[in-house]
C-alpha cells in the first residue's frame, strides 16, 4: 500500500504496533535495571572494600561482613553514596547516547531512554526511598549528620526532580513511535500506556517476583518512586503538539531473541547471585563466586 507521496506503508494494525512496541519497552526496561543493578552493588562493594570491608553481593541485597562498631563517618558515607552517584552518571551518559541514537531506527533509543530515568531513579528515587525506609543511601546523609527535617526537605526536592526527569523525557518518548496514526490527539493515552506505563508496571513486577521472596522494602519503594517520572509523561503529553518521528515503512515485529537473551539474563542473575559473590581488596584482592 502507497501514500500520496509514494511510500510503501504497511497494513499492520494500529493495536499490532502498539503491542510490538509494548514487548520492547519492557525488554529495555528489564534489561536496562538489571545491568544497572549488578552496576550500583559492584561499585557499592568495591568502594567498600578499599576501606577493608569484605562484601558479599546477592541478588536482593548487599552484605557487609564486618561488625557494626567498625563503621565510620568516612567508609558508610562513601559506600552508601557510591552507588546511587554512579548510576546518575550512568544516566547522563545514557540521555546524551539516546540524542546520539535518536535520529536512527535502533530499538536502543529505548534502551538509552529507560537508562536515562533508571539513573535518575537510582539516585533521586532511592534517596526517597531511603528516608521512608530508614535505609539504603539514607545512611549516607545520616551519618554525614544531616537533621531529619533537612532530609525530608531533601527528598521533597528529589521528588521534585523525578518530576522533571518525566517531564524532560515526554518528547523523547512521543519520538519513539513508529507511525503519525498513534499519535494523534484522542489516541496519545493509549501509547504512552503501552509504551511507558506497562513496561514500568510491568517490568517492575518482573523484577520484584525475579528477587521474591527476599526483595527488601527499600528496593520495592525505588520502583515506587519511578511512578514519579511516568505520571508527568500522561500529563505533558498534550502539550507537544507535533512531533517528529522516524516513521517504519514496514511492519514492525517483535525479535524473539532478545526476548530469550532477557530470559537467560534473568535466570543467570538469580543463580549466580543467589550464592553471591564476595569482593575484598584486603589482605589480599579476592573477587570470588560463593557456589557452596
Amino acid at each position: 500500500m502507497k501514500d500520496h507521496s509514494g511510500t510503501i506503508q504497511s497494513n499492520q494494525s494500529e493495536n499490532q504496533k502498539l503491542v510490538v512496541m509494548a514487548v520492547y519497552s519492557y525488554i529495555m526496561f528489564v534489561g536496562c535495571y538489571l545491568l544497572y543493578n549488578i552496576a550500583y552493588m559492584l561499585v557499592t562493594a568495591c568502594v567498600a572494600a578499599t576501606f577493608q570491608i569484605p562484601t558479599e553481593i546477592h541478588y536482593w541485597k548487599t552484605f557487609f561482613n564486618i561488625p557494626l562498631w567498625w563503621w565510620n563517618q568516612p567508609n558508610v558515607i562513601f559506600t552508601f553514596s557510591s552507588g546511587p552517584i554512579s548510576c546518575a552518571i550512568m544516566g547522563t551518559i545514557c540521555l546524551r547516547l539516546f540524542f546520539f541514537f535518536r535520529k536512527t531506527k535502533n530499538w536502543l533509543r529505548l534502551f538509552f531512554l529507560w537508562g536515562y530515568h533508571h539513573g535518575f531513579n537510582l539516585f533521586f528515587g532511592a534517596y526517597v526511598s531511603g528516608v521512608i525506609s530508614r535505609s539504603g543511601f539514607r545512611h549516607a546523609s545520616n551519618w554525614a549528620a544531616i537533621p531529619q527535617e533537612i532530609e525530608y526537605f531533601i527528598a521533597i526536592g528529589a521528588l521534585i526532580c523525578m518530576f522533571l526527569v518525566g517531564f524532560l523525557s515526554v518528547k523523547f518518548f512521543l519520538q519513539m513511535a513508529v507511525s503519525q496514526s498513534i499519535l494523534v490527539n484522542h489516541k496519545r493515552n493509549r501509547y504512552i500506556t503501552a509504551v511507558v506505563f506497562l513496561p514500568w508496571f510491568l517490568g517492575a513486577c518482573s523484577i520484584i517476583l525475579l528477587k521474591s521472596p527476599n526483595i527488601t522494602y527499600n528496593e520495592a519503594l525505588i520502583f515506587l518512586m519511578m511512578f514519579t517520572s511516568v505520571v508527568p509523561v500522561y500529563i505533558a503529553q498534550r502539550f507537544f503538539y507535533e512531533v517528529s518521528i522516524l516513521r517504519f515503512e514496514k511492519a514492525v515485529k517483535i525479535n524473539w531473541s532478545l526476548l530469550i537473551i532477557l530470559a537467560v539474563g534473568m535466570f543467570l542473575f538469580r543463580y549466580v547471585l543467589t550464592d553471591g559473590i564476595l569482593i575484598q581488596f584486603f589482605p589480599e584482592v579476592k573477587i570470588q563466586w560463593l557456589n557452596h
